[in-house]
């Protein structure tokens, strides 16, 4: 019997000393331990790279260089967003707000192409809510018309 209980106490120990249980859950009582995720950066969830599709439509307002669109994402659902365009640099920088008030930051670049093609590379910068931090980027063709309205079709990957 006394075999068995040390046996049991050795287990314990050692799983709370890898990490597999908690005091808490072992029912004992740590004075004066301070709680896990104060002391270590790598308790909890570390940010994943997930698929991300973007389907917008928009406008460019030429008179601020401002632009909006609005459309549907995946991890974003229906969204809201707006930026402002440096017309010296082709560089695109705004925020894309969610339904639920989620804010994701973003950088977008353009490339075009000799036919008249329009690549853009938006990426992720961070935001708010559960996109503190994101990153990752997305990529696929602009199609603009005589009007300065456009749509894009973007893919790529966000980490949060």
């Amino acid at each position: 019997m006394k075999h068995r209980i040390a046996r049991t106490g050795l287990a314990l120990v050692t799983l709370l000393f890898l990490g597999v249980g908690t005091a808490d859950a072992a029912g004992v009582s740590l004075i004066g331990a301070k709680d896990a995720t104060a002391v270590s950066p790598y308790v909890g969830q570390h940010p994943l790279a997930r698929p991300f599709k973007l389907k917008a439509g928009g406008a460019i307002d030429l008179s601020t260089f401002n632009i909006s669109f609005a459309g549907t994402a995946t991890h974003l659902g229906n969204y809201s967003a707006a930026g402002a365009l440096d017309p010296s640099t082709s560089q695109l920088q705004g925020t894309m707000t969610a339904a639920d008030g989620d804010t994701l930051d973003w950088i977008a670049q353009f490339q075009f192409g000799p036919l008249g093609e329009i690549d853009a590379l938006l990426t992720f910068t961070g935001g708010t809510g559960r996109f503190t931090g994101a990153s990752g980027s997305a990529s696929g063709l602009v199609a603009l018309d005589a009007d300065f309205m456009f749509t894009l079709n973007l893919e790529g990957t966000i980490a949060y």
